[in-house]
């Protein structure tokens, strides 16, 4: 049975590596493309349960309203991860209308013609931007965690000097 840790680790890494081979449908194709965005935003749903204490108590504290200098941090990485979660909701939502594989599938309608959807493709493409950057900027911020993390995960501990 894997640890609370064990499980938030392996969904991160899934979720860091699918998010950069989603960057390009170049990579993929585009029915890999699809059917891994679709996958991935399914891995959101555990990947927001596995942190809701952390949403839940971030939440409180900030809206508590008292001033803590020491609160900067958490409210920058609070913004930060909220804006990450609208823009990848964005991405999806519009990966969803512009599908030309997987939900046409699914739905067994035929897909719409690029051209009726240039507006969505668009702003699919401008959100896959700032993802990448937003991810990146999470990944910073929360770096000593995941340094921490992966040390755990693989028995390592800390030099003595």
């Amino acid at each position: 049975m894997l640890s609370r840790l064990q499980w938030i680790y392996l969904l991160d890494t899934t979720l860091l590596i699918s998010a950069l081979a989603l960057q390009t449908v170049n990579f993929t194709g585009l029915i890999i493309h699809e059917w891994l965005g679709l996958a991935t935003a399914i891995l959101i749903v555990p990947h927001l349960l596995l942190g809701w204490t952390w949403i839940a108590a971030t939440t409180r504290r900030l809206l508590a309203g008292k001033p803590d200098p020491a609160l900067n941090r958490t409210r920058i990485n609070y913004a930060l991860t909220l804006a990450l979660f609208a823009c990848i909701t964005a991405q999806i939502f519009s990966g969803i209308l512009i599908s030309q594989q997987a939900i046409p599938w699914l739905t067994k309608t035929p897909a719409l013609a690029l051209t009726a959807n240039f507006a969505w493709d668009r702003i699919h493409k401008n959100f896959s931007d700032y993802a990448l950057i937003l991810i990146g900027l999470h990944l910073a911020i929360n770096w000593n965690w995941l340094v921490a993390a992966v040390r755990t995960r693989l028995g390592w501990r800390k030099a003595v000097a």
